[in-house]
Parts: structure tokens; sequence; C-alpha cells
């Protein structure tokens, strides 16, 4: 069953949403049971997830499809930027530009995806997301803005 973080739980700021779901108190987000990604860390401003592609994000080529890694990250991203969030205040991305920079393999191998805040202003916040490999070296990066909208706004 899906929680509304926006009407059920107005009253807790954004980190501890996030954290309500990392410690399975609450069910993740759908894009999660499609992705396949589980929570492993949470800060203020920083999530790391961990993400093992199966056959099902496979494109053409037999590599994970470069939507569903712009996917993840953005998952990442949008968690991080919910961490920073106040009451009742709730957040959409407003833009997402990624950087495919080495292949992305299903066969069992945990990938970490990593968003980070890097300024959160007033109304806009900035954020950068890392996908690595097993040993650490960067695959994908990302870069994105999301919106901070105010209680009861849409």
């Amino acid at each position: 069953m899906a929680v509304n973080y926006n009407t059920e739980f107005s009253e807790l700021n954004g980190l501890e949403r996030v954290r309500r779901i990392e410690q399975h108190r609450d069910p993740y987000p759908g894009s999660a049971v499609y992705y396949g990604y589980q929570i492993s860390r949470v800060e203020p401003g920083c999530v790391v997830l961990e993400f093992t592609p199966d056959e099902s994000h496979l494109n053409f080529f037999q590599t994970v499809h470069g939507g569903v890694l712009a996917g993840v990250l953005d998952s990442a991203m949008g968690f991080a930027l919910v961490t920073v969030l106040n009451p009742g205040e709730h957040n959409t991305i407003t833009d997402l530009h990624t950087k495919y920079l080495r292949p992305v393999r299903s066969g069992g191998e945990a990938y970490r995806v990593e968003g980070r805040i890097q300024h959160r202003g007033r109304r806009q916040c900035t954020m950068v997301g890392e996908l690595c490999d097993a040993a650490g070296r960067l695959c994908v990066s990302a870069t994105g803005t999301g919106m901070i909208l105010e209680p009861g706004s849409k």
C-alpha cells in the first residue's frame, strides 16, 4: 500500500520521512520496486542506494538501459532532496542531466548510487549523483535541480 507523505505525515521533516522507509516502517515507493534498489544510508542531504540490476533492466546491447540508470540516479537525488525538507514541504525534480562513462551490467553485482545536495535555497535545490561499481569506479554521473513546494501547493 502506498503512503502519501504529503497528507499522512506532513508533520514530519523530510529526513524523518526517508528514515521511515530505510527502517522498513513504511513501504518503498513503486519506483524502488521497479528499479530494485534499497536505501543503504541516510544522512541530511545525502542518500546512498544499493542497486542490483537484473535482466528486466537491459537494453538491446545487454547493458542496463540509460533510462533505468537515470531513474535510479533521479531516485537517489530525490531522496537526498527530501532529507532537507521542512515539515509540510514537498518537491519535484525540474531537470536531470546524466553522463554515461562505463557500461552497467546485470549479473548480481550491486552498484552504489549516491545522491547529494550541493545547495538548498528557499525554493530551489541543486543535486549531484554518482553510480559506481563494486570496485568504486564511476559509471554514471548526474546533476539535477529540484523545486521546493510550500505546504498546500500542487
